[in-house]
């Protein structure tokens, strides 16, 4: 593999397009200072991914893109491209040749193609990894890069040994595998607190899901039967709906009947209104014949009358043409008399022409051979100015070099002088950088110390974020904890106040009065149940409810009255029954003289702020609380006078003043109306209560976030100032090593500049020395100008001779000419004349033919006009008979329309006494139409109610199945993993029930199977009574379970899949962690293998290239921490001939560079890379070792290509191809190039020569950098 192209376009210096073709072997490129050679090399670099625009010699990226010249506008991007060819075998591609190209445009954005397609720099990176190419590999050395390369920190020389081991891409491997090493530990982490999490809430979700699947049979038995009772009721309706619409199509029949009669007679009489109007149509027509015949009539008598006065007006227009013919005839007879004597002057005329052309050809062929004589004589007085000229040129030549020399000496000596100012100026300027040095390291060692404390800051800084982090965090936990609670505490409250609105618990006489529908008896009063508004203690609850017992849904009344007026129409309507209490008689209290023993008090104690004349009060009357039923029933025992009415305890029993004692163990109730009252009070205060947490928890987030705002700006200013810190730091450190190139470069010119100004001394005088041949040369070139001028100045008077006579003879050549040009006119004006009378009598000929055409039509149409007049005459007698005909036809038409006048007058009165029977019919049609209407809205309210209720269509349902099915299991419950023994534990003694017949409703479903038509008919005879009473009975029971979490079901069966989907999740990540260390200990020891091989190998080739660019010495390479060579840094030792073994930043500049030199064909000896860029590599060796690196550079030229920007005329002279770049165009850069032929010994040169393009671009302004 190596390099085939380099394209530039817009690159620095490099406006236009350019390309650079690289052959295997050397390829040197040259060209004076600033002409932007460096530039190839910042492209290659650039190009293979060079992030740093520092090591591009710019402040940003952006600076790379040509910035314009004089006469250029700047660029929009940059692009460079570079070509690899033979890349199979080293990059492992299916391509032949590739191309890498990339792109960077004035915005700042930066791309990458691969072979024309976008890609990543990480692609780029990984396709050349190990091949030894790259913008830090060892495959482009520059001088600057000696002591980054030598000098660098130990750690910091790995990086060509890595790559020249081929271990860069197991490097990277690993990389890779500990990110992903350390990112699966922090998965792992999560996931361990994700599984605790949802551990947790899959418990409270178990409980949940319990509750909604006895929800859910409850629900899907009230479901079957409802839809089953109302697919009943629909079905009646149908029948009934039926009966009458059969009715109803019977009537329709009897009317259509009636209205085919009628509609028989209607077209009768249509019929007859058709003809009328037929009639009426006839005569309009009639009368209209009339009215046309009379039109043609006068129509022929005016065409008869405009014929006659066409014919007379063509009689007098033949006879004016006829006047015109003779004319025209005259006028050709006296046209072919001037055609005749125009043919006979035309013939004197020619005759007159042949003699002039004779005598001027004879003066032609006179003045011929005159100018051929003169012609000579002027060649030779031309070619003698033209010697005169050569001569002149000469001295002119002379002259100009006497004219340079002498510039050049007075320039040479202005040279001289400021070459002694820059002299001084540079001694001055060595003391200032040494000053300047001093003061710089000062300032680096102060930014180093600022760094340090910025550095401190931002830990502290990041310290107080991760804890204001975790404070935000918890308190967002406790939100979301208060957020779930208030939701559930407010669904809880809705469904209660749902539960309230709609009086559910209270049998349907209650409902009705509450709901309002005696408003005809009562009035506008409005009812309300002496529990309702009640503040009843939580504890006392159940007793309260044993107390009431069933007068709990009593409702106060003011009075008997209304009393008995509730009850009458209750009982009148078989509405339901009602428990009614009437103020006005309220019970007293008990009896005095007996005190209370403790443990007992008074029934309405149980109620907080309790009025004596609430109703409720008068209820409780002589009802008392007793802490034990046992503890009572001694006292009773004791007391046998004490009167009560009703002793309860809190768990809900009973003692009845009859002796009736009711205890043991007690269900909850199925709709507790007492319980839910409290249940609403202590709701709504709950929710106030989480209510106010939720704010107070609100505001302290909102606290906490903006402590956590103020953490993260503290930090990201503690990292701003760390940046500047180190920016600081890294500016001093560059200007420091500025510093001390500067003081480095202030010495070296200093000694350039003397050197310079000696060799400058010994031009000046080798100038003057030509100048003085230079002025001997002029005179004697100035005397042989004079000599040819004289000679000139004789030939020239001849010559002159010559041309006078010579225009004398021009003279009778021209009378002659004229002559023959008036002949030649008089000919052409009788052509031009015989010409015209012929046109003129081909008109002549044209316009008699014409007029007697016209004659001929014009008599024609005279004959036509007079047959056309007496055809309209003709016609105009025969229209008056016809009119005559068809007025008569009109009386005849009005006859028979009146006729049927008369017989539409009789059909329209006997339709009169049909229409009033059909009218009659319709109207009874239209009453059992109405009742239709009625049955078919009963049905159609009935559908609604369903639908509303339970989603779907009544008509479709099938009410014995859902009777048959209604003790199925709900779908879907089967497969939910619940713990029944748990589901029941935590279930009411009612819910422990309906569990316990849950497993004989499978049963009975997996016995019975799907019904037979036996079973079906078994529903005929259904007592429907009992499906409502049930169906009511089951709304109750959903009411008293309360809020339901139905989605609990799905929420669980999902947290349960999400958990052991985690429990997967939590082994891969362990099993991927496990698999990742073996990958990282499997790519350590290839690593090492590998890295301990070439790192020996480098080292005896080290040493044996060494030897060969000093001509002795010894070097060694070592690691510094040979425990750890994956990590260790290399050491580099070098010993030149005659010296002691030292460190290599001992090394003078040429030591360096060879010893650099020797490092890199070492590596290459190893694993050469597919080319080597060496930027003026050679520029600080002597020529003898110039001489020892060129031919070691020979060796390896068969391993590897070399491109090699240099200065150098040895290194040159060694390349197989040179380029050379130019500034003709100040500011842009051109390439010329030229590739040797060694079998020859020459070289081919395109365009120009390289030393016309140095010359050529010598002065050119510096290169953009």
């Amino acid at each position: 593999m190596y390099l085939k192209a380099l394209k530039l376009h817009g690159f620095k210096s490099f406006a236009d397009n350019t390309t650079l073709s690289f052959e295997p072997g050397v390829t040197a490129i040259v060209g004076p200072n600033g002409c932007g050679k460096s530039n190839i090399a910042d492209a290659i670099r650039w190009v293979l991914g060079e992030q740093s625009a520092k090591a591009l010699r710019g402040g940003k990226m952006q600076d790379v893109i040509f910035e314009g010249a004089d006469t250029r506008k700047a660029a929009q991007f940059s692009e460079v491209a570079l070509v690899m060819t033979d890349c199979e075998k080293q990059l492992g591609s299916d391509f032949h040749e590739i191309e890498i190209m990339r792109r960077v445009a004035r915005d700042g954005l930066g791309e990458y193609f691969f072979n024309g397609q976008p890609c990543r720099l990480k692609d780029i990176n990984k396709l050349f990894m190990d091949t030894g190419v790259g913008r830090t590999s060892y495959s482009i050395m520059a001088q600057g890069q000696i002591d980054q390369i030598l000098s660098s920190k130990p750690e910091e020389r790995r990086v060509v040994f890595e790559e020249a081991a081929g271990i860069t891409k197991y490097k990277s491997q690993r990389r890779e595998a500990m990110n992903k090493l350390a990112l699966t530990e922090q998965n792992l982490a999560r996931v361990s607190d994700v599984i605790n999490e949802v551990a947790r809430q899959i418990g409270s979700l178990k409980r949940q899901a319990a509750k909604a699947m006895r929800f859910k049979r409850v629900s899907f038995r009230l479901r079957h039967l409802a839809l089953a009772h109302s697919s009943h009721q629909f079905n009646q309706l149908s029948i009934a709906l039926t009966e009458l619409e059969s009715r109803v199509a019977a009537m329709r029949g009897d009317a259509d009947t009636r209205r085919t009669s009628l509609e028989a007679r209607t077209r009768s009489l249509n019929e007859k209104k058709a003809a009328r109007s037929s009639l009426n149509q006839r005569v309009q027509d009639a009368q209209q014949a009339v009215f046309d015949l009379r039109s043609q009539k006068e129509q022929a008598e005016n065409a008869a009358g405009l014929a006659q006065v066409k014919r007379t007006g063509l009689t007098e227009r033949i006879a004016s043409s006829q006047d015109d013919l003779a004319e025209l005839e005259m006028q050709l007879r006296e046209l072919a008399s001037q055609v005749d004597t125009g043919a006979q002057d035309k013939q004197m005329q020619l005759t007159m022409l042949g003699s002039s052309d004779a005598v001027f050809q004879d003066r032609n062929r006179e003045l011929a051979i005159f100018e051929g004589e003169l012609t000579k004589a002027e060649q030779q007085l031309n070619a003698e100015k033209f010697h005169l000229l050569q001569v002149e040129s000469a001295v002119a030549r002379h002259r100009t070099e006497s004219s340079g020399l002498e510039v050049d000496a007075r320039t040479s000596q202005n040279k001289f002088d400021q070459l002694s100012t820059e002299l001084a100026q540079l001694r001055a300027a060595v003391v200032l950088a040494t000053d300047t040095l001093a003061q710089v390291r000062a300032r680096v060692e102060e930014a180093r110390a600022e760094q340090s404390r910025s550095s401190n800051e931002a830990q502290a800084a990041q310290a107080s974020l991760q804890a204001a982090t975790q404070n935000f965090r918890e308190g967002q936990r406790k939100l979301q904890e208060i957020d779930r609670n208030l939701a559930q505490k407010t669904a809880r409250l809705k469904l209660l106040q749902q539960l309230q609105e709609k009086w559910e618990g209270f049998g349907e006489g209650a409902k009705a009065l509450l709901q309002g529908r005696f408003v005809a008896e009562l009035g506008e009063q409005k009812f309300t149940p002496i529990t309702s508004g009640l503040e009843v203690r939580g504890e006392y609850a159940k007793a309260l409810e044993a107390l009431l017992g069933s007068s709990v849904e009593a409702i106060a009344v003011a009075d008997l009255a209304t009393a008995q007026k509730i009850l009458t129409r209750l009982e009148g309507d078989q509405i339901g029954s009602v428990c009614l209490q009437i103020a006005e008689q309220g019970a007293g209290n008990s009896v005095a003289g007996v005190s209370l023993p403790a443990g007992l008090r008074p029934a309405t104690d149980a109620i907080a702020n309790l009025e004596p004349t609430h109703p409720a009060a008068g209820v409780l009357s002589a009802c008392y609380l007793a802490d034990d039923l046992n503890a009572f029933l001694d006292f009773w025992k004791a007391n046998p006078s004490f009167s009560f009415l009703m002793v309860a305890t809190a768990k809900g029993d009973l003692v009845d003043r009859r002796g009736l004692i009711f205890g043991g163990y007690h269900k909850k109730p199925a709709n507790s109306i007492v319980q839910r009252e409290v249940d609403l009070r202590e709701t709504g205060k709950a929710v106030v209560t989480e209510s106010k947490a939720h704010d107070a928890q609100r505001a302290l987030i909102e606290q906490l976030n903006t402590a956590l705002v103020e953490a993260e700006a503290l930090l990201e200013q503690k990292r701003k100032d760390v940046l500047v810190a180190s920016q600081i730091a890294a500016s001093n450190t560059t200007e420091e090593k500025n510093a001390q190139r500067a003081q480095a470069d202030a010495a070296q010119r200093l000694a350039r500049l003397e050197s310079e100004l000696t060799n400058h001394q010994r031009d000046h005088d080798e100038a003057l020395s030509r100048l003085a041949k230079a002025q001997v040369l002029l005179a004697a070139a100035e005397a042989n100008v004079t000599a040819q001028k004289e000679k000139i100045t004789a030939t020239e008077s001849g010559i002159t001779e010559k041309r006078t006579a010579r225009d004398e003879k021009k003279e009778i050549l021209a009378a002659a000419r004229l002559e023959l040009a008036e002949r030649r006119q008089k000919v052409e004006v009788l052509d031009r004349g015989l010409s015209e009378m012929g046109r003129r009598r081909a008109q002549l000929d044209e316009l008699l033919v014409q007029r007697q055409i016209e004659l001929e039509t014009w008599t024609e149409q005279v004959a036509q006009l007079e047959q056309e007049t007496a055809l309209q005459q003709g016609r105009a007698g025969e229209v008056v008979t016809t009119l005559a005909v068809a007025q008569t036809n009109v009386e005849q038409v009005r006859g028979e329309l009146s006729t049927v006048e008369q017989e539409i007058a009789a059909v329209e009165q006997g339709m009169t006494s049909i229409r009033s029977e059909a009218e009659t019919s319709q109207s009874e049609l239209s009453k059992h139409e109405v009742k239709v209407a009625e049955t078919r809205a009963r049905a159609q309210f009935l559908t609604e109610e369903v639908s509303r209720e339970f989603q779907t269509e009544v008509a479709g349902q099938d009410w014995q199945r859902l009777l048959w099915h209604a003790d199925d299991e709900p779908e879907g419950l089967q497969a939910l993993d619940l713990d029944e023994e748990e589901e029941s534990a935590n279930a009411s003694a009612e819910v422990a029930a309906d569990q316990a017949t849950a497993p004989k409703r499978r049963k009975k479903k997996e016995n019975k199977g799907e019904p037979t038509a036996a079973d079906l008919a078994a529903f005929d005879q259904h007592n429907w009574e009992e499906v409502k009473a049930e169906v009511d009975a089951l709304r109750q029971r959903i009411g008293s379970m309360g809020a339901v979490n139905l989605v609990a079901i799905e929420e669980y069966a999902e947290l349960k899949q999400r958990y052991e989907f985690l429990k997967t999740q939590s082994d891969d990540l362990a099993s991927a962690k496990a698999q990742l260390l073996k990958a990282i200990d499997d790519i350590n020891q290839t690593s090492l293998e590998q890295f301990k091989v070439t790192f020996d190998q480098i080292r005896k080739n080290f040493a044996h290239t060494f030897q060969i660019l000093f001509g002795g010495g010894r070097a060694e390479i070592e690691l510094v921490t040979a425990e750890d060579p994956l990590e260790s840094g290399i050491e580099i030792v070098a010993q030149p001939p005659g010296t002691k073994l030292k460190g290599i930043t001992l090394l003078s500049g040429g030591q360096k560079t060879l010893t650099a030199v020797a490092l890199l064909f070492a590596l290459y000896m190893v694993k050469p890379s597919p080319f080597c860029l060496l930027d003026e590599l050679d520029a600080p060796l002597d020529e003898s070792n110039i001489h020892r690196f060129t031919n070691l550079l020979k060796q390896f030229v068969k391993e590897s290509q070399f491109i090699i920007i240099t200065h150098n005329k040895s290194t040159i002279a060694a390349a197989d191809a040179i380029y050379g770049v130019t500034m003709q165009e100040r500011g842009v850069s051109r390439t010329l190039s030229m590739k040797f032929d060694q079998s020859k010994g020459a070289a081919e040169v395109l365009p120009v020569t390289i030393a016309d393009a140095v010359r050529s671009a010598a002065p050119s302004a510096p290169a953009q950098s």
